[in-house]
């Protein structure tokens, strides 16, 4: 697979969105400071399934968590959001174009989930721009703006991302190591959005990762590494599980294997 068919959520909005424009976003080498130590949050992950309705109820069902429409990528893949609290979420994403339009990226999604759900990466958030231009640099690759998903709304969202396109799947997500986001606009967090029936989560409190953990201390800082609720497990690299405290304290765990990228 050629690094054009990046996985999907963000890589959907590489892959699948050929048509639209990605604006790198250049920061002078000047601002990034090599000596600075970061600490970075947790973003996000993402569960790809074959059919986002059933792919959703499986979700909720197993863990009570409220949830809503994320809206859709690139006329492509549908999209909806679990917040699990402290501006983390988890995304879980289906192809919905018509087996007709489907294209290479699509047709190797589907080949991704074939045999059932599968989680696909996670991603941390830096709080400045600086601090993405950083991780940047020290991967190799670029901080970019992108085309996100369109919400129900309209409202088509924009990504600031790093170490940027064609870069994710090899250099982290295949290792089981996370990717880069930064949000100009807290207020605009896909976990701060209204849910409909079930329990918000509050937070995440543990976190399965299957890696190899020297590289993923140094890939992510050992002041990050030590923060998050990390539990790293050998095997196949990614997720394997996330557990959450929900609103009335209940702890609930959602366990699924990773895809092979």
């Amino acid at each position: 697979m050629n690094n054009r068919l990046v996985t999907f959520g963000y890589g959907v909005r590489q892959c699948l969105g050929q048509a639209l424009a990605r604006v790198e976003l250049r920061v002078p080498r000047d601002v990034v400071n090599p000596e600075r130590i970061d600490m970075f949050h947790l973003d996000h992950l993402c569960l790809g399934v074959r059919e986002l309705g059933d792919g959703v109820r499986r979700v909720h069902e197993e863990t009570g968590l409220a949830h809503y429409d994320g809206g859709v990528i690139a006329d492509a893949i549908a999209n909806t959001i679990f917040p699990l609290g402290e501006d983390a979420y988890l995304e879980v994403e289906a192809v919905t174009a018509p087996a007709a339009v489907r294209d290479a990226g699509a047709a190797w999604f589907d080949r991704a989930v074939a045999d059932g759900d599968r989680w696909m990466f996670w991603s941390l958030r830096a709080d400045t721009l600086e601090e993405l231009a950083a991780v940047a640099q020290r991967l190799g690759g670029e901080v970019a703006r992108l085309p996100g998903r369109v919400q129900p709304d309209g409202t088509q969202r924009i990504i600031t991302t790093a170490p940027g396109p064609g870069r994710a799947l090899d250099t982290c997500w295949r290792r089981g190591l996370p990717n880069w986001f930064y949000r100009e606009d807290p207020a605009t967090n896909p976990d701060r959005g209204e849910v409909g029936r079930g329990e918000r989560g509050t937070a995440v409190t543990r976190l399965e990762i299957g890696a190899d953990a020297g590289e993923l201390r140094e890939h992510i800082g050992a002041e990050t590494f030590g923060r998050l609720p990390l539990v790293v497990v050998p095997g196949r690299p990614g997720v394997r599980a996330v557990t959450v405290r929900t609103a009335s304290g209940r702890e609930v765990t959602l366990r699924r294997d990773p895809a092979d990228l």
